[in-house]
């Protein structure tokens, strides 16, 4: 039987559509959760594709959490829209 306790990473469809920032380039399913939204993308567009190295905070939303793909660096609030995201460490 499985452990129920552990919850599993499932990433949304390629077809998802999030907000980019234009400063960091950090995605979001919510435009109000970065900084300067400039577009919407879909997750097809950056999903496998090398990024720049990722922002350690944003500077007009501090308190929200990021997440670092382990494969291709991209940063997103939601953690969903990366294929292995990893809880970065904003407290620098």
């Amino acid at each position: 039987m499985a452990d129920s306790s552990k919850t599993q990473h499932v990433p949304l469809p390629k077809e998802t559509v999030a907000f980019c920032c234009g400063n960091c380039g950090a995605v979001a399913l919510d435009a109000n959760n970065i900084c300067n939204p400039v577009g919407r993308l879909k997750k097809a567009d950056w999903c496998g594709s090398k990024d720049l190295p990722p922002p350690q905070s944003c500077h007009n939303r501090v308190n929200n959490d990021r997440y670092s793909c382990e494969k291709c660096g991209k940063t997103a609030i939601n953690a969903p829209l990366l294929c292995e995201p990893k809880k970065m460490d904003i407290s620098k």
